[in-house]
Formats: structure tokens, sequence, C-alpha cells
């Protein structure tokens, strides 16, 4: 198993781990729904968020059998008037279930960190669904502590391609 950084040759794989994460969480809130129709623009976003300078997209790579984790982390330069300004985030973090609870959630995180501790970052922060207490525990094992509850209120029902 390797962790390395996703290149464009990726894409597929990244898009297939993307829709299985958003598929899990869309049994949590419909802010999770997308377009399966309008994969072409999920993807450019994708593609996107690959050439991005502040943005990396670490993999789990399983040789033969393709890429078996993501997560995405990016960079981010707020107001020095905060105590904390230079923010780590992390998004889009998955590991599929047959390789669950072999450490490569914490290896990915592992790369995430140190790349964004080098960038400067003088702190994380991340979202987890509140239904999914199993990623709450593991984000929680690594540190991370709830500072705010981050709500969401739908104006529309989301199924709208524009």
């Amino acid at each position: 198993m390797t962790i390395r950084l996703a290149t464009p040759q990726d894409l597929p794989e990244l898009y297939r781990l993307w829709r299985l994460l958003m598929d899990q969480h869309r049994a949590y809130h419909p802010v999770f729904g997308y377009h399966p129709e309008a994969d072409f623009k999920l993807k450019r976003v994708l593609r996107e968020r690959l050439a991005e300078p502040y943005t990396r997209i670490f993999v789990a790579d399983a040789g033969p059998d393709g890429l078996v984790g993501l997560l995405l982390a990016t960079y981010q330069v707020g107001t020095s008037a905060m105590h904390f300004f230079r923010r780590g985030y992390i998004a889009e973090t998955i590991v599929e279930v047959p390789y669950r609870r072999r450490g490569l959630g914490r290896a990915l995180f592992s790369a995430a960190k140190t790349w964004l501790l080098a960038e400067g970052a003088d702190h994380l922060e991340l979202q987890v669904a509140l239904q999914n207490p199993a990623a709450l525990h593991f984000w929680q094992a690594q540190g991370f502590a709830v500072t705010t509850h981050h709500l969401v209120r739908p104006l529309t029902d989301g199924n709208s391609l524009n």
C-alpha cells in the first residue's frame, strides 16, 4: 500500500471514491446529494482541485486493486489579526470499507498534516457528519475536538442542474 499524491491520470478512480463518499453521506443530509448525470461537471471540479496550488489530494494506492482511499487537503491564509490564521483544511476523506482499520486513514492524514505543516499551517480544521460517529471517533483520535456545530438549511430542493 502506498500513500501518494493524486495525479490527473487518477481522475476516474478519484471520481469513483468521491461518489462513494457522497453516496454514503447522502443518507445523512440532502446537502450531500449530487447529480450523477452531471459527472462531467463533477470530474471537472476534481480536475481543477488537482491543479490548485494550495490543494493536495492524497491517495492510498493498493496497486492492482487501484485507489482505495483519498483525503483532500487545502492550505488557506486568513487575516493575521487572529491568533490562528494559517489554516489547513481536511476534506473529502474516505477509505473503502474492506481496507478500513488498517491504518490507511491515519497514513493519509499524516501525509496531509506533514504537507500542511510545511506550508505553514498553524491549525487544522475539518467537518464531520454528525450521523457518522465512526468518523467523529477517528478524527478525535487524531487530536481534533468539536468547537462548533456547522448548520445547513437548504433553500431549494436541490434537484436543479443549474
